[in-house]
Parts: C-alpha cells; structure tokens; sequence
C-alpha cells in the first residue's frame, strides 16, 4: 500500500536532481514529494525501478467450441521473501511532517552509526527489529535487541521518526 513516481527532475541545479512523489500524502517530505541527487542512485531508484508499457487493443479472441472441458489447475503460491531495505523519515518536530529527510538502508547488513556503534536491522511483522551493537561499528559482540513499530510516528522531544519496510 505505499508507492513512489518519478514526476519530474532538475538538471539545472547543482547537484541535479529526480523529483519523486510519495504516496504517503502531502503531509510528507516537501508537500509529498522529495528530491534525489541524479546519477548516485539514492534509494536505489536505478536499480529497483519498474515502469509500465500500454499498448493498444488486445486481439480479438476466436470463437470458443461448444463443448465442454475439464481442466485441473494447480497453482503454488510462495510467501514473499523478507524486505531488502528500510526507510528512516527523520523529522523536526513530533508530528513526523515538519522538515523531514529520508534515508535508505539495507536489512541484514552491518549498518554503522559513527560513535553510536552500529546495527543489523531486519523487518518483521509490523516492527523492525535491530541488533544493536553499542559503541562497536563493527557489529560483532552481544548486541541489544530493539523492536520498533513500522509506519507509525514516534516523538521523542523535539524530532519525530517514522520506519518503513520496502
């Protein structure tokens, strides 16, 4: 229930840029929308991209025989595979719409936060749950483990942060 569309860009700017509307309204980003750097792929907007192509009208179907027949069909279904990636919104303010930025990371992999440390993240159901490995950036010892609920505003004194699984 959440995508993004690449609207329009800006080569005149420096850096260039992709504008990319949210589907998470206009209370989001700038008005619903963000700016990404062209040729860095942020967001993997180059390699995960998908387009569609609409071409005219199908052919017309022949006429069917009247007779009847019995097929049996059987179809496998395979649950999706865990998300790849995260999205953190960090926003001033604890309404998590007031000055925001977005940034990507990807799950299963050693994250490094400077002097914090650093963090293995993966999503679950409804949380994204993280190793953290305290003043270590290179996640290896006993880590903290930590849950976060997804796609809800969380305040904490004058910033408010959103997580959202791709």
């Amino acid at each position: 229930n959440h995508g993004v569309l690449l609207v329009g860009y800006n080569d005149s700017s420096k850096p260039p840029y992709w504008i990319i509307k949210n589907s998470w309204s206009s209370s989001w980003g700038e008005k619903g929308y963000i700016r990404i750097e062209k040729g860095t792929n942020q967001c993997l907007v180059a390699q995960l991209a998908s387009s569609a192509v609409v071409g005219g009208p199908g052919p017309t179907p022949t006429p069917t025989p009247t007779t009847t027949t019995t097929t049996t069909t059987t179809t496998t279904t395979t649950a999706p595979g865990p998300s790849s990636s995260f999205t953190k919104t960090l926003c001033s303010g604890d309404d998590c719409a007031d000055n925001c930025s977005v940034t990507f990371y990807n799950t299963n992999t050693c994250i490094r936060l400077g002097a914090l440390g650093s963090m293995v993240a993966t999503c679950g159901a409804g949380v994204l749950e993280l190793k953290a490995y305290m003043q270590n950036e290179q996640c290896t010892g006993t880590p903290e483990r930590l849950s976060l609920p997804l796609d809800k505003c969380l305040a904490s004194l004058s910033v408010s942060a959103t997580y959202h699984c791709n």
